[in-house]
């Protein structure tokens, strides 16, 4: 069974620099930009293909500017186009409809006249092999990759709440972020034989050039109503791209992971540091308890402790998975159960599961223990995880509100399907909820609970 990844997990593969921004925007726009983003990156990955002959990619390139173009007509077209190179291209591509299709009525057209447009200009870059003669041949690429979309981000910020904005300013918010990534990626696009310098320009030119572009960027974001979203959006990559700016410059070749999380998502960065200085409860494998020590401790040293993990269902009988976000301390990206976590010292586990339940996933629950068992595996970093682990259960109907910084993305799902994907793909799932994905549902039935009424 092959996996098709969902759009928040392409989002969060594809960039490290507007997922974050994306993931807290409101909705409608979130999926009206998100739909932008990843059909914007789907071009992009064609563009820049090392494998695809350069008459490959701009024969795409316009047929898809062709394409898109036209009145909607049908919802597969542009996958009828990519299918001859379905096995060349990344998934971000092939789904090229699929992005389109994710656009709230009234954004379709904005995001369909955006990506032709692009799309038609990235395949005459290609066809002339990007060579720059001149500043304006730069601006004129830069226009096209990145400038164009800040004017597509002023339409939806326009159709979304009426934030209005100076188109010049949008264009250079975009430039400076394309000059700064194209100093970042220079010895890359030296090495695949693309100079975006303009003859007789050194660093020193190019740096100029991108701090220009980024101060009058600076003017479109401070432009917007302070903690609206356009501003909260904005504010963050054009952040980004000084701290990288500036690290390039002090001959780094680019920013820390930490950096980068402390600009894009400083509430995940504290809940972080408020997770390194929370303390477990060191147990015996009785679960008596014997101690107590710092969370990030216990499993460096792989010291026994309580936990405690939750498994939600439906009254179809399907379970509710949770996919941890890139930023959690281990298992980073993968699907679990519901929720898990550790009762502090002094919490007991049904204080704590209802704490970590409604922090994680946004709703309450009656749970009930089935079972516990001890486990321990080595995980990534170092890291070891070794516990005790007390299992509920419990029923809950809707759609749950999680916490952004805590779960990227969550589903319901049958559990033969499920159980069968596990098979194919284990390393898309989590040490524990393989171990005792079994073992619940053979509680469940000894216990002559039903997985509807949990």
């Amino acid at each position: 069974m092959r996996h098709k990844s969902s759009p928040h997990e392409i989002l969060e593969q594809t960039s490290r620099t507007f997922y974050p921004s994306i993931m807290k925007l409101p909705e409608p726009i979130r999926e009206a930009v998100m739909s932008s983003y990843l059909s914007l990156r789907a071009l992009d990955e064609i563009e820049d293909h090392q494998q695809l002959q350069k008459s490959t990619k701009v024969g795409l390139l316009n047929s898809l500017s062709a394409e898109l173009r036209l009145p909607r007509s049908s919802d597969r077209a542009c996958s009828a186009i990519l299918r001859p190179y379905h096995d060349e291209l990344p998934e971000v591509t092939n789904r090229l409809d699929d992005w389109l299709g994710l656009s709230p009525d009234g954004t379709a057209t904005i995001v369909r006249q955006a990506a032709a447009a692009m799309s038609g200009r990235m395949a005459y870059w290609v066809e002339a092999d990007w060579m720059i003669r001149s500043k304006r041949d730069l601006d004129r690429y830069t226009f096209c990759v990145a400038g164009a979309v800040g004017v597509l981000l002023s339409d939806l910020w326009n159709w979304f709440d009426g934030t209005q904005s100076r188109l010049r300013d949008a264009i250079s918010y975009g430039r400076g972020l394309q000059a700064v990534n194209i100093l970042r990626n220079r010895s890359e696009d030296l090495h695949r034989g693309v100079n975006f310098f303009p003859p007789g320009w050194m660093k020193a030119d190019f740096f100029n050039y991108a701090r220009n572009n980024l101060s009058r960027g600076d003017r479109y974001v401070q432009g917007f109503p302070l903690g609206g979203p356009a501003h909260e959006f904005c504010s963050g990559p054009q952040a980004l791209a000084y701290a990288t700016l500036e690290a390039l410059d002090r001959g780094e070749s680019k920013l820390s992971r930490s950096s980068v999380l402390a600009i894009l998502n400083p509430e995940q960065l504290m809940t972080n540091e408020s997770e390194s200085n929370e303390e477990v409860i060191l147990v015996n494998e009785r679960d008596q308890t014997i101690g107590a020590d710092k969370k990030i401790a216990a499993h460096l040293t792989g010291a026994l402790h309580r936990a405690f993990s939750v498994f939600i269902f439906n009254s179809s009988g399907q379970l509710l998975l949770q996919r941890r976000t890139a930023t959690k301390y281990h298992s980073r990206g993968l699907w679990s159960n519901t929720c898990c976590g550790h009762p502090r010292p002094g919490e007991t586990i049904a204080q704590a599961s209802q704490r970590r339940l409604t922090e994680e996933m946004g709703f309450h629950a009656t749970l009930t223990r089935l079972f516990g068992f001890v486990y321990r595996t080595e995980l990534e970093d170092g890291l070891i995880e070794h516990e005790y682990d007390h299992v509920l259960v419990g029923y809950f109907e809707g759609a749950p509100n999680p916490n952004c910084t805590e779960v990227v993305d969550w589903k319901w799902i049958d559990l033969p399907t499920l159980k069968t994907d596990i098979e194919v793909h284990a390393d898309r799932y989590t040490y524990w909820f393989r171990l005792s994905l079994d073992r619940v549902q053979e509680a469940l039935a000894a216990t002559r609970l039903s997985m509807t009424n949990a």
